[in-house]
């Protein structure tokens, strides 16, 4: 199957995830793959010039919001994902894949996209029952200091009742969640049009 031509983008943000190898998790302690991965996106970051928006590591996959202003995002993920794996598999002694096949991604040209799916992407913890709120989940940008910086769009203040928590931790609802899903199938996010009416009344943050 012939790969998907990349749409280039200098300003937009791209979702990309990728998931291990059967899906199975990962080899090693998850403490120590987010080290990995932490470590490989500050080298991705200053070698390309790339602006993370939102990272989460799973127990089998990842979710990225990046943008690539130097329209290379084919580049940076080429890096990301051999140097994780080498170092991840070396940990583990382990000799075969980690990744089961290339990496999706997604472009985000709306505004109003971005938000959705940056929030879907935080509350990846929460569909998977593992935290009762988007903030308890270690492996995340949202709450775990990073040695680079975050170029989000909301506009987070953490502690108390901040508006933008509240906002993360209103739960999507599941014909919500289909729809974002299925738009982030696309190359390019959106909305089956008999569908947008409800999109559009999922929350945005405060302010936006």
């Amino acid at each position: 199957m012939p790969r998907n031509v990349l749409i280039r983008s200098d300003v937009h943000t791209y979702h990309v995830t990728a998931r291990t190898n059967d899906k199975q998790f990962y080899p090693i302690e998850m403490n120590e793959v987010w080290k990995i991965f932490i470590d490989e996106l500050k080298n991705v970051q200053e070698r390309f010039g790339i602006c993370i928006h939102a990272f989460v590591l799973m127990d089998n996959h990842f979710h990225l919001l990046v943008q690539t202003p130097r329209c290379n995002l084919d580049q940076v993920m080429h890096l990301l994902m051999r140097n994780t794996a080498v170092k991840i598999m070396r940990k583990a002694d382990g000799t075969n894949h980690l990744w089961g096949g290339r990496y999706k991604w997604s472009l985000i040209e709306s505004h109003a996209y971005y938000y959705q799916v940056y929030r879907y992407i935080y509350q990846n913890p929460l569909r998977a029952r593992m935290v009762e709120r988007v903030e308890f989940y270690p492996y995340s940008t949202l709450t775990s200091r990073v040695p680079f910086p975050l170029h989000s769009r909301v506009n987070l203040e953490m502690g108390g009742d901040a508006a933008e928590l509240i906002w993360l931790n209103e739960r999507i609802d599941n014909e919500g969640e289909a729809i974002i899903r299925k738009g982030l199938r696309r190359w390019q996010f959106d909305i089956n049009k008999k569908k947008i009416k409800l999109f559009e009344t999922l929350k945005r943050p405060k302010g936006e």
